[in-house]
């Protein structure tokens, strides 16, 4: 699949921007600056707008990603339920701190609430959900993906 092959499946109407944006990253799993030119001059939009629109959603990625991606939300009811010592925990295994992006193979995010209140905490490894973890077996969790 090419970034062209997407964009035909959108009209090039504003409305589309945000739905195309989303379908390139999810299929190359970022949009990189060849893409978004693609983008920009099918939607008939400055490649600032473009840019704009993917960087404000948090699930379209303007870089390249690392292979392990650690999210850990931060919403209130995580938050009282130990998100943060969770948080510690990945970073003092793996060495490294949520946000940072020198590790070019693995990447800690806090995010925002996930609506998943009732099963909280809740982290998310490379894409896969675990609900009610706790700092005790967030080892145990990554040891799948390392």
């Amino acid at each position: 699949m090419t970034t062209e092959k997407i964009l035909l499946n959108f009209d090039p109407k504003m409305k589309n921007l945000l739905p195309a944006l989303k379908k390139i990253s999810a299929c190359f799993g970022y949009v990189d600056e060849n893409a978004a030119q693609k983008v920009a001059d099918y939607f008939f939009v400055p490649l600032s707008k473009v840019f704009e629109t993917a960087s404000f959603y948090d699930l379209i990625k303007t870089k390249k990603q690392p292979s392990l991606i650690i999210q850990v939300c931060s919403g209130a009811n995580c938050a009282v339920e130990s998100a943060y010592k969770i948080i510690r925990e990945i970073e003092n295994h793996l060495h490294i701190k949520a946000g940072d992006e020198f590790n070019p193979n693995v990447k800690l995010e806090i995010i925002s609430c996930l609506g998943q209140c009732g099963s909280g905490p809740v982290m998310i490894v490379n894409g896969n959900v675990f609900t009610r973890v706790m700092a005790s077996n967030v080892v145990g969790i990554l040891q799948g993906y390392l």
